[in-house]
């Protein structure tokens, strides 16, 4: 049995790879030039390097690896669909064709060319079930104003999430302080500190109807190490539905910075 992956930035990709490993699954990883890490060759059974936003190069390619099943991980900068630089005349018409350039419309539009070649894209959930969190707190305490804060995030995340703006708000004395838009998760914590000072908290959800096979939240060590340099409170996520990576780090990270991070 073989899976193809399609790859972008981030560690993603490697969780699944490892996964497939260890259920001796083979696969083949179609990564992108100075986006996907390097790290994929060491877990991955045959991988093919491709130059970004070549679609029509990557769709023939595919077909010729007579791959049936594909999953699609790891970031890539949405701003590069508005300035549609290094796209090839396939991607060029493919974004042309689409109603808007949200990231959830360009993937499903992605999805779509790839299943009329014949081949399936597959939740990759199966392989990163070890990364979803049941509800509950992973680390620190839940007081009565840090609840009050969370459920109005997560509220006003879940809504910006379902709206395909971005995943995540920046949030301090039920005030709504920053909104992940197209700069990503990172810039929007950033900004969000900039304003709120310390004792922000930061709440990241998933779609209303969210499809396991686009863009699913993720969060991870990376994440609460930029909260606690920035001085925030909590980092709130949606349990079953986002990928905490690097758990272990994490907790030692929240509990180094005195942050409480919670799946609800």
């Amino acid at each position: 049995m073989k899976v193809g992956l399609l790859a972008g930035k981030g560690e993603l990709p490697l969780e699944f790879l490892k996964s497939a490993k260890e259920k001796d699954i083979r696969t083949i990883t179609f990564s992108l030039e100075g986006i996907t890490s390097p790290e994929v060759e060491r877990y991955s059974d045959k991988v093919i390097w491709i130059k970004p936003f070549k679609l029509g190069k990557f769709l023939r390619t595919l077909k010729k690896e007579e791959i049936r099943e594909i999953a699609i991980l790891g970031k890539v900068e949405h701003k590069n669909a508005i300035s549609l630089s290094g796209f090839d005349l396939k991607a060029l018409t493919f974004i042309a064709s689409l109603r808007d350039r949200k990231p959830e419309t360009i993937i499903k539009g992605i999805i779509s060319e790839i299943e009329n070649i014949g081949v399936r894209v597959i939740e990759p959930t199966k392989y990163l079930l070890h990364l979803f969190q049941e509800p509950g707190i992973i680390c620190g305490e839940l007081t009565d104003k840090l609840k009050e804060d969370a459920e109005f995030g997560m509220k006003i995340a879940k809504e910006i999430a379902s709206l395909d703006i971005g995943q995540t708000v920046v949030v301090k004395d039920k005030t709504v302080i920053a909104v992940e838009g197209i700069e990503g998760t990172d810039k929007c914590i950033e900004r969000g500190a900039e304003l709120a000072g310390k004792g922000f908290i930061v709440c990241k959800a998933a779609r209303k109807n969210q499809d396991m096979r686009v863009d699913v939240p993720t969060v991870g060590a990376k994440t609460i190490e930029l909260i606690g340099k920035l001085k925030g409170r909590a980092l709130i996520f949606e349990a079953n539905k986002t990928f905490l990576l690097n758990k272990e780090e994490a907790v030692r990270l929240s509990r180094k910075y005195g942050i409480t991070v919670i799946a609800v």
